[in-house]
């Protein structure tokens, strides 16, 4: 079926950023908007924008499932989500958000530059919002962490000793702090540790609309073949892949359940830090 003719545009709708510096998947709209421009002669016009209500995690699943005003999102999956929403089976970050960083209080670095095991982790908290699929895996490694309602916050309480790092995506952690050098200067990347668990995140749409999934699809696949979609992912992800120097690090890997038996298994839909590509752009 062609769409080429149909005059009413196609309305991928995503969720607001969780505040004015919150820049955390840009990269995920520019693969969007790619994908959507790549498939305009068979499907017909689109309108990519945020949605007009701000939303957390557990209400952005709701909006979705009913289409209350979000059409798509960029989800981290799970079983339940994959039985609930319609999930397009191309990792969106190339599964790289699962590489972890830790995010700390710049006097304590040093005491972590001493961690080189799962269980020299355990005597320290992380932090994250309540509902994160993170939850899961730190219940399954049996670390410690203090939940918050919302990620902004999570910054805050850091700096204020309420726990001890942030785990974030070295492809997240950067910028993040960037953002905020001026609000929490005693903040840092921590330079040693890097944790890794599979951890897969799919743009999601809902069951009822799956001519939206469709199109996303057979775009993001188009952007694969002809190259666009490494392009894109190293011109945002590169940089940081580069500062955080990942042949110098210890790596921890941490027990996952979250790459189910959906997940593709063709290596060129995976971030590998052992051929990082980034390196050459």
């Amino acid at each position: 079926m062609s769409y080429a003719h149909c005059e009413e545009a196609m309305h991928y709708i995503y969720p607001q950023p969780k505040s004015l510096i919150d820049h955390r998947r840009s990269d995920v709209i520019s693969l969007m908007h790619a994908a959507l421009k790549a498939t305009e002669d068979k499907y017909g016009p689109f309108i990519l924008k945020p949605a007009d209500v701000s939303a957390n995690y557990k209400r952005v699943i709701q909006m979705l499932r009913k289409e209350d005003r979000i059409t798509v999102a960029w989800l981290d999956t799970t079983e339940q989500l994959e039985q609930t929403l319609l999930p397009v089976l191309i990792p969106i970050q190339k599964g790289v958000i699962g590489y972890r960083v830790l995010i700390i209080r710049s006097e304590d670095e040093e005491e972590f530059s001493n961690v080189d095991t799962v269980d020299e982790l355990r005597q320290y908290k992380n932090g994250l919002v309540s509902g994160w699929v993170n939850e899961a895996i730190m219940n399954a490694n049996q670390l410690q962490y203090v939940s918050a309602i919302n990620y902004e916050d999570l910054f805050k309480m850091l700096a204020a000793e309420r726990f001890d790092y942030f785990s974030r995506g070295m492809v997240e952690a950067y910028a993040e702090l960037e953002d905020r050098d001026k609000a929490f200067p005693n903040l840092m990347v921590e330079q040693h540790i890097l944790l890794h668990y599979a951890k897969p995140s799919y743009l999601f749409t809902s069951k009822k609309r799956p001519e939206l999934n469709k199109r996303l699809n057979e775009g993001l696949m188009l952007l694969i073949e002809d190259g666009s979609f490494e392009k894109i992912f190293c011109q945002f992800h590169g940089d940081s892949i580069r500062k955080t120097h990942l042949s110098e690090r210890i790596q921890i890997q941490l027990k996952s359940n979250l790459l189910l038996s959906s997940a593709p298994k063709d290596k060129k839909f995976w971030f590998d830090p052992a051929k990082n590509t980034c390196q050459q752009h």
